[in-house]
Formats: C-alpha cells, structure tokens, sequence
C-alpha cells in the first residue's frame, strides 16, 4: 500500500540520508552506456538503489532473476556489475506494480503515437486554428529538444535545463495536445482495438492514457520512493528511472522531501 502524503511528511522531511533521482536512457548511446551507471553508483555509494520495475524481474530480495525483460539495458547491467563490487546494496523495485495489468483494464498501451500521428493529419490538412497550430509546432519543437537531450552525458541529461525542456515536453504530451483532440470530430470517430480487446476511440484513449502515464504511473513510482524513505530514513537512496520520467518524479517529491543531485 503506498504511504499517505500528508501523515508521512513531517516525518520523513526529518532525515538527513539523501535521496537522488538519475534520469536514465535504457539503451546504450555515443555517452552513455552500463559503465556510466557504475560510475554514477560507485561515487554515490547507495545503500539502497530503486529501479524503474516490478518485483517480479526479482528472484528473491535484492536478487534479479537470471533474465528478464530489459535485463540487457544500461540500469540493469551498471547495477548487476556494481552489485558485485558491494553485495551488501539493497536493490528493490520503484515501478507502480502491476503497470500492465491496469494498462489492460483500461485498454491502452504503453505509447499513443497513432493519435499524435493524427494531429499531425489534420494539422498538414489545414484544419487546425492558429492557436493549435502553436501547439503542435512548440510540441514537435520540444520533442526535438528531448531527443537532442538524451544524446547527452548523465550529468547533462541531469542538469535543471533539460529537466525544464523534459517538463515542458510533458505538459504538451498529456495536457496540450489534449485540447487539439477535444476540438475535432475525427478523434471520435476513429477507433482503435484497445489492449483489452475493446473498441476505443482515439480521443478516449488518449484520456486514459495521458492520465495514467503522465499521472497514475508517475506518481506512484514516487509514492514509492517516499515508503521506501519512511522505512529506511537513515539510508542513502538513489533511484534509477527513464530520464522522460524524472522531471514529474521530482516535482511530486519536491513537496516532501529534500532531493540531491547526484553531482552535488
């Protein structure tokens, strides 16, 4: 059960351990790869590391399966070589558990490109406003920007300038373009075969799914950061998470306890 925000603030905000958030790419890159997160690891010295999955990748605690889905990207394997070197580490799982059983349940998955695809459609076709217009174009311009973001190092990935043009991309993705999809009759007509097998519009399906990936998941990868800080107030924590995640991640947190860089 996640912990109460409001009963747990006073008493955690108390600790002095600190607690990091490293934004992260999966996929090793020209500056970054498994050794990055060593590195990261080593100079840190958590004594708890929180990664961006269930307990089910777990064989038992604080041990991984010997494979699983995503076992290969740069987390896992900078964990797994740094858990080697200091096997005492608690590694423990931070993703909102069971992710894709409620994915199911609402009939999404994990991306919604089709309906942005479509923006893109009716943009190109001249129907929208000149106000969406703007909206589209400072989406795409900061989609841009985020993926010139995560060519970068740990450090720049991690500097308050990318994670403003992270937080700028989120609010288009799950707010903005919304009110281009609420304005036009295409989005409800279209359908598509939802993950549980029903038929959605595009216009439903991006309801549900800007409201659980930009909000449900989020936060409850934060609520779980904020347990495992009331359970070990006195442990250094560091959590590893898919850099596009951080920036919301943060913002919730910030209101609770007190964040570091892992730079700092």
């Amino acid at each position: 059960m996640f912990l109460s925000c409001v009963t747990s603030q006073k008493e955690i905000k108390n600790t002095n351990a600190p607690t990091v958030i490293v934004g992260t790419i999966h996929v090793p890159t020209a500056k970054i790869n498994a050794d990055s997160i060593y590195t990261i690891l080593n100079r840190f010295k958590p004594d708890i590391i929180l990664v961006e999955a269930e307990a089910t990748i777990f064989e038992k605690e604080n041990t991984f399966k010997s494979t699983f889905d995503g076992m290969d990207s740069n987390e896992f394997q900078g964990i797994i070589k740094y858990q080697k070197e200091n096997p005492a580490v608690e590694i423990k799982p931070a993703e909102l558990e069971n992710r894709n059983k409620i994915r199911e349940q609402l009939g999404i998955y994990a991306e919604a490109g089709f309906v942005f695809s479509e923006v893109d459609r009716i943009k190109e076709e001249g129907k929208l406003s000149d106000a969406e217009k703007a909206i589209s174009t400072d989406f795409d311009n900061y989609w841009d920007s985020a993926t010139h973001v995560s060519k970068q190092d740990l450090k720049s990935i991690n500097a308050t300038k990318s994670d403003s043009i992270i937080s700028h991309l989120m609010q288009f993705q799950y707010h903005k373009v919304g009110t281009i999809i609420n304005q036009h009759s295409e989005f409800t007509h279209k359908k598509i075969k939802g993950s549980n097998g029903d038929s959605l519009s595009y216009k439903d399906y991006y309801t549900k799914w800007a409201h659980f990936e930009g909000k449900i998941r989020n936060e409850g990868i934060a609520k779980n950061v904020l347990k495992y800080r009331k359970q070990h107030p006195d442990k250094k924590i560091l959590l590893l998470v898919g850099f596009k995640h951080r920036s919301l991640i943060k913002h919730f947190l910030e209101k609770q306890i007190q964040l570091q860089e892992y730079y700092d």
